[in-house]
């Protein structure tokens, strides 16, 4: 399987959808977010500590060595994540990616090319400094509101159980009520590969109040 299969399927989605007209994003009067907080080296050897057991080709060095020496690393580890909060720079280097084909599910036809999906490996550094913000936005977002109600991935005490459980619960009321329910779901290929950015960017401001070095 070479490469070059999932960057035509991204490119054919972006061509199928090149004509729809630019979504205007409309302003949402929000509080805003302009600034990182700084990230402590309590916080890395705790973020260490739970970290999976897996490297990255990319790692200088196995999981169960930093783990080891987890105490001397996390001061270098937290100064270079705050001068990358500060900075508003995501190091080149934390973008490189090792990506391998892996079957969506056991038990497809492995000769089809189409029951694959891209998998990237990052660096533990990269997944760590993705971690840190994440937990930052997620917190501005649940504090402010911001996240819509039915929202079940990416957060906390939610799932695709909960997810499920809404769906099924709306279905039952409406039997209740005596009415009829269709149910259409969805699935949308390669979603993530084909996110505009920019207008990722535009949401982010308008919507959900980023600014200064945390939107950049």
């Amino acid at each position: 399987m070479t490469a070059s299969f999932f960057e035509d399927k991204v490119d054919g989605v972006r061509a199928s959808t090149a004509l729809t007209p630019i979504y205007g994003v409309p302003h949402r009067a929000t509080p805003t977010l302009e600034d990182w907080t700084a990230v402590t080296t309590e916080d890395i050897q705790k973020l260490i500590s739970y970290a999976p057991n897996k490297t990255c080709e990319h790692d200088p060095a196995p999981m169960w060595l930093v783990k080891d020496i987890q105490g001397l690393l996390s001061p270098f580890i937290s100064l270079l994540i705050n001068k990358s909060l500060t900075a508003d720079c995501f190091p080149a280097a934390f973008k490189e990616a090792l990506v391998r084909p892996l079957l969506k599910k056991v038990g497809l036809d492995a000769g089809d090319q189409n029951c694959f999906q891209a998998v990237s490996n990052l660096s533990f550094l990269s997944e760590l400094l993705e971690i840190v913000v994440q937990a930052r936005l997620q917190a501005f977002q649940e504090s402010n509101r911001l996240m819509p109600k039915t929202q079940s991935t990416y957060r906390k005490y939610h799932s695709t159980k909960t997810a499920v459980t809404r769906v099924y619960n709306d279905l039952l009321l409406a039997a209740d009520r005596g009415q009829v329910s269709a149910l259409c779901l969805l699935d949308l290929t390669a979603a993530f590969d084909t996110v505009d950015h920019q207008l990722l960017l535009l949401r982010l401001e308008r919507q959900f109040g980023l600014r200064g070095t945390a939107l950049m």
